[in-house]
Formats: C-alpha cells, sequence, structure tokens
C-alpha cells in the first residue's frame, strides 16, 4: 500500500512539452530598420489620445502622408481614455526615447454591477528602437465574477522577455545557451513556464523549438500534476496539433505585402488609417463626425491604445512612479 501512495504521488509533479513548428524567416537588417518607424506611430498614436485630437485632423494629416503629432510624448505624463461606458484604460509613460529605453504602464478598469469587474495591469519596456536589445512585458489582471455560488475572484500574471542579440545568436552559431524568448504565467490552478529557441531549417526557413512546463500551485500541485500525468498522451497532442496549424495558418499569409522599408510601413499604416476614418464615416451620423474617435486606433498598436475609446480632454497628468 505505502509503495502504491508514493508511486501515485510520484506521478509527475510537473508536465513538460516539447514541439518544433517551421516559419518563415526574416531579414534582421529590415526588421531593424522598421523599429523606429513602429516607434513613432505608437506615439502619434499615444499623442492622439493624450491631447484629444479629433479624427478631422488625424484623417487630413493622413492624407498629406504625415503622422498626426503636434509634440513628443513626455517622461512621466499619464492619461486616461475610456474605452466603453463601463471601462477605462489609464496609460503612464515611464519612458519615452528610441535611442535608449521606451517603457508604459497601462492599467484597465472596468465595472458592470450586474455581471462583473475586472481590473488589469500591463508593463512594456524595449531597449531600444535604434538598437535592439529586449523587450519584455509582464502583466496581471484578475475577474469577479457572479456564479451560483456567488462573486469569484479569478486572476491571472504573466511576463515575456525577448532577448534580440541571443536569438541572432542562436540562428547564426547555435551556440547552446538561454532560449532567447521566455515566458512564465500563474493562475489559480497552476503555473506555466515557456522558452523558445530558433535554428535555421530549410533555405528561407526557421525552426522553432517551443518548450512548456506546466505545475500545480499550491494545494492544486499534485492535483493538477496527476490530471496531467494521466491524460499525458492527448495533452502532448493536442498541444502539438495546435501549434502545428498557428504555423500552417503563419504560413499561409501573403508575406509579400509585409512591409519591408520604412516607407512601406508608414503609407500601410497611413492607408489603413484613412480607411478606418471613411469606414467610421459611414457608420456615424453627419451631426456626430469631427468628435474624437478611434478609428486610427485599429490600424496599429492596440495594446497601447484602447479599440474604441475616446480621448480624455482633461489632458495628461504627471506620474513619475516607476517602481
Amino acid at each position: 500500500m505505502h509503495d502504491k501512495a508514493a508511486a501515485y504521488g510520484n506521478m509527475a509533479p510537473m508536465t513538460r512539452l516539447r514541439h518544433t513548428i517551421a516559419t518563415q524567416a526574416l531579414d534582421r537588417r529590415e526588421v531593424e530598420s522598421l523599429l523606429p518607424t513602429l516607434h513613432e506611430i505608437a506615439e502619434s498614436m499615444l499623442v492622439q489620445q493624450a491631447d484629444a485630437i479629433p479624427e478631422e485632423e488625424i484623417r487630413r494629416c493622413a492624407e498629406r502622408g504625415e503622422l498626426a503629432l503636434p509634440r513628443r510624448l513626455r517622461q512621466g505624463e499619464r492619461f486616461t481614455a475610456p474605452l466603453d461606458d463601463t471601462a477605462r484604460l489609464t496609460t503612464t509613460v515611464w519612458a519615452w526615447d528610441r535611442r535608449a529605453e521606451s517603457a508604459l504602464k497601462l492599467e484597465l478598469a472596468s465595472e458592470r454591477p450586474d455581471l462583473e469587474a475586472a481590473e488589469g495591469t500591463a508593463e512594456v519596456s524595449f531597449r531600444s528602437a535604434e538598437h535592439p536589445g529586449r523587450l519584455e512585458v509582464s502583466a496581471r489582471g484578475a475577474l469577479n465574477r457572479w456564479t451560483v455560488f456567488g462573486r469569484r475572484m479569478v486572476w491571472g500574471e504573466g511576463s515575456a522577455r525577448l532577448d534580440w542579440p541571443r536569438w541572432w545568436e542562436a540562428l547564426t552559431t547555435g551556440a547552446d545557451g538561454p532560449a532567447p524568448v521566455t515566458a512564465q504565467a500563474a493562475f489559480t490552478l497552476a503555473r506555466a513556464t515557456v522558452a523558445i529557441t530558433p535554428s535555421r531549417g530549410e533555405p528561407g526557413e526557421w525552426l522553432l523549438e517551443i518548450s512548456v512546463t506546466v505545475t500545480g500551485r499550491g494545494i492544486w500541485r499534485p492535483l493538477v500534476g496527476t490530471a496531467l500525468w494521466l491524460a499525458r498522451g492527448a495533452v502532448r497532442r493536442r498541444f502539438a496539433e495546435q501549434l502545428d496549424e498557428a504555423a500552417r495558418e503563419l504560413c499561409d499569409e501573403d508575406f509579400g505585402r509585409f512591409p519591408r522599408t520604412p516607407e512601406e510601413l508608414l503609407a500601410l499604416y497611413l492607408e489603413s488609417v484613412l480607411r478606418e476614418a471613411g469606414e467610421d464615416a459611414e457608420d456615424t451620423d453627419p451631426g456626430e463626425r469631427g468628435e474624437e474617435g478611434g478609428a486610427h486606433r485599429a490600424a496599429v498598436g492596440e495594446v497601447f491604445l484602447g479599440k474604441d475609446g475616446e480621448a480624455n480632454a482633461a489632458g495628461p497628468d504627471r506620474a513619475t512612479d516607476r517602481p
């Protein structure tokens, strides 16, 4: 009996999954040449939100082939935009320098008394647009939901890190070392860690080895570990199938339209601004046109801005509480 209990307790307290997929290779110089323009586009979108720039002015700038960027972001400024009737997004600019570091804090708050309440915080840091080094993202969120047992909180948190030089070192030399992409996530019942390491495949192809380790948390550790161990075959098959499907969808994308120069990227963004503005005009009453809106936000960078939010007319505050 004791031996059986010991064997049961040793049923893999953690589950490791590993699979390799093939993706289309990218050119390092082309990608790095786009980063300063992406940085400029993101800055334009944030300033539009902070200063409540009217949609009509954004459209006129796009027609001239320009970004609506009347000023530069200031370190420490803070502004809030409503996403809908119950949710708002607050952005704090910790740093904004394409030669050194750009860092933001995003805080989402939503309250629906009849259904649920949610809140979340994300922090993004990148060094840097002109000299790519590392990208770091962390997030934490909580959702209070009504169930048959009353109000219950569900939470999760995670972080991810991309080491840009290490990525290309792995592709160029194949040298052993830490994975250039790592991520961690924790939820009520379990936690997971992810590592991605690239290597060269056929000409024009990358091979990405993706490994995931899952463990239970706290008192749930034995239960989660045992459940995953018992279903390990199905879990591994499903894991591989999902990654293969994602790789196929990625390969099916038309990379011929992917911008390869800063000029192409800017033109593609401005084209999307005009297209979204035209669609909004068709769906909006004439008396409502010209107000602050969200057409330009749907084009690029919804990670920075709310999809349908309007800018806060009160303007930016100052905040310097970066940890």
